[in-house]
């Protein structure tokens, strides 16, 4: 009885996962300015995006703890 329980939420599981798959972003979504490009942490020795604009890197700031006074 468990397996056809098991069995059938297996299946129910993978129909909905395919039909959201076919799901994509809108062209706004995907064309953005601020967009993260996930190609650049391939290769690190590249420090130029695609566009040859440097990458800035930011030093992280510190934060104080204000409980403390």
């Amino acid at each position: 009885m468990n397996t056809l329980i098991f069995g059938l939420l297996t299946i129910i599981s993978l129909f909905i996962f395919m039909k959201l798959g076919k799901i994509k972003a809108s062209t706004k979504q995907l064309n953005r300015g601020n967009r993260i490009r996930w190609t650049q942490n391939q290769n690190p020795s590249l420090s130029e995006d695609r566009d040859n604009s440097k990458i800035a890197k930011e030093e992280p700031e510190k934060i104080s703890d204000q409980s403390k006074k």
